[in-house]
């Protein structure tokens, strides 16, 4: 949405002028004006809308369009805010996050299959040095 400055005129699309400045072939200046009044001082409108609904809210200060889209706002933004909590703990994703820090760490790109059959059982088990010493027969 576009309004006009000067006759206050209020319009989706601005209009397409070519000034050609006495130049017979192109390229043409292409100028963007109010269809009302041909001025090019127009400026873009932008309105803010409720975050519940999307309905275009009348005032900038309010994220709501009313206190039940407020209410219904919230309980949706706890609600994605417990899903992403409970997806950030999660085994499987602390998993995958050891495996990339293993990566950068030792330079290596393991996937988690490689680095669980692999690496994760090196890792837990830790390398044992043999302290016995071997008898030659």
């Amino acid at each position: 949405m576009f309004y006009c400055k000067i006759c206050g005129y209020n319009f989706e699309q601005p209009s397409a002028v070519y000034e050609n400045h006495g130049f017979l072939s192109p390229p043409y200046e292409k100028l963007y004006v109010c269809p009302n009044c041909k001025s090019d001082c127009i400026s873009e409108r932008f309105f803010s809308h409720c975050r519940c609904c999307g309905a275009r809210l009348t005032t900038e200060d309010s994220e709501y369009c009313s206190e039940a889209c407020k209410i219904r706002g919230e309980r949706l933004r706890r609600l994605e805010e417990k899903r992403r909590r409970r997806f950030s703990e999660s085994p499987l994703n602390m998993l995958v996050r050891e495996v990339e820090e293993y990566n950068l760490k030792n330079n290596t790109n393991y996937s988690y299959g490689q680095y669980v059959a692999i690496i994760l059982p090196k890792l837990k088990t830790g390398k044992k040095k043999c302290t016995k010493k071997r008898k030659h027969i």
